[in-house]
């Protein structure tokens, strides 16, 4: 377990543990950024839609991400948001 401390101990400060809308909304919270709220559109035919998801967080708005359900792009918007907010 000695070995994995340090390892462990980085991922969860970076939120890795975390899916990808709670660590988004909890570094916004600590930000005081705002809000979270996404934007979710669906193209395809009913039995092969595809969805894309916007995170906005506050007034402002991040690369969308895509997946076969709202909850999966749902889930790699917040990602490409927190990656871009943790990097400022």
């Amino acid at each position: 377990m000695d070995w994995f401390a340090q390892t462990i101990e980085s991922a969860n400060a970076q939120g890795l543990g975390l899916d990808g809308k709670t660590a988004l909304q909890e570094l916004a919270a600590a930000k005081g950024l705002g809000a979270v709220e996404y934007e979710v559109t669906d193209s395809g035919p009913d039995h092969d839609k595809s969805f894309t998801a916007i995170a906005n967080v506050g007034a402002e708005k991040f690369a969308p991400g895509t997946g076969k359900s709202k909850r999966e792009a749902e889930q790699l918007a917040a990602r490409n948001a927190y990656d871009q907010l943790l990097a400022r």
